[in-house]
């Protein structure tokens, strides 16, 4: 009888065990149901909030478009004032190790002796910047989500134009073509006013001038889109424009001939038929 009863209320007991692990287990379930409810909803709230932006984005881009269509005839005329010194641009970019290599202008000197007993050790240099990719291997984008191409890459005023000039409004925002490291950021640079130049792999460089501020400094990282500039008219221009490189080494390079084409290709005419307007909307717009 006596065992009887110890098995009935051992049965009881673990019956009941059980039933509180099942309760628990069922918590922890619902929980986790809330958790990954309220982890997709958040999700799905940010990528409607995402499009909504970048549908508001494309379409004051387009506004900015049509506005600049009709004063197309006034932002023709806004464009580099002269030629600017090639060997400025060339020294920064010799300075970053892009390029052609300059023989030191001192001897080099001697190596560093052992540190005396008791005297302090020389500091450690300063920790390198972030590698950059041997080639980058992305799309390139366009500077600006819309403005008139005033200017081309080639042959001007019996001279080269080693870039393209793109007129728009004083503070279009300027935007980095591609990930990259800023090497230069000021305004120390012969004619080209504000300017910053970007280095996107161990070759590949881009230049933005003449913009009215400047957002990054030196040893920024940036990314595809990040607004580096705000279109101005400093150094020598006859009115609102960027002058934008990209070169290749020390070569520049026709950024049509890397840039993606305009997604609004009917409003630009032949080649040979006159200066060519172009809705520069590398973002999908």
């Amino acid at each position: 009888m006596l065992r009887r009863r110890w098995l009935l209320c051992t049965s009881a007991l673990l019956a009941g065990l059980a039933g509180c692990a099942s309760l628990e287990q069922q918590d922890w379930y619902n929980k986790a149901h809330d958790a990954t409810s309220k982890a997709v909803g958040v999700a799905a709230d940010e990528t409607v909030k995402a499009a909504h932006v970048a549908s508001d984005q494309a379409s004051k881009a387009y506004a900015r478009m049509q506005h600049y269509l009709a004063e197309k005839d006034l932002l023709l005329t806004f464009h580099d004032a002269s030629e600017h010194s090639e060997s400025v641009v060339l020294d920064v970019l010799h300075k970053s190790g892009v390029g052609a290599k300059v023989a030191p202008k001192h001897p080099p000197a001697a190596p560093a002796q052992p540190p005396v007993a008791g005297t302090a050790a020389a500091p450690p240099p300063p920790p390198a910047t972030t590698p950059l990719p041997d080639q980058y291997a992305g799309t390139l984008g366009w500077p600006l989500e819309a403005g008139i191409v005033s200017s081309e890459f080639g042959a001007r005023w019996g001279k080269m134009h080693k870039g393209m000039d793109i007129a728009a409004d004083v503070g279009e925002p300027v935007y980095a073509i591609a990930p990259g490291e800023v090497i230069y950021a000021g305004d120390g640079l012969r004619g080209y006013g504000n300017v910053v130049i970007l280095r996107h792999d161990r070759r590949r460089t881009s230049l933005y001038a003449h913009n009215s501020a400047l957002k990054v400094k030196k040893g920024d990282t940036v990314a595809q889109g990040t607004v580096i500039a705000l279109l101005g008219s400093t150094g020598h221009s006859t009115g609102p424009h960027v002058h934008f490189e990209i070169r290749d080494g020390d070569v520049p390079v026709n950024p049509r001939s890397v840039l993606p084409q305009s997604k609004l290709g009917e409003l630009l005419p032949q080649p040979g038929e006159g200066p060519q307007i172009a809705y520069l909307a590398w973002r999908g717009l």
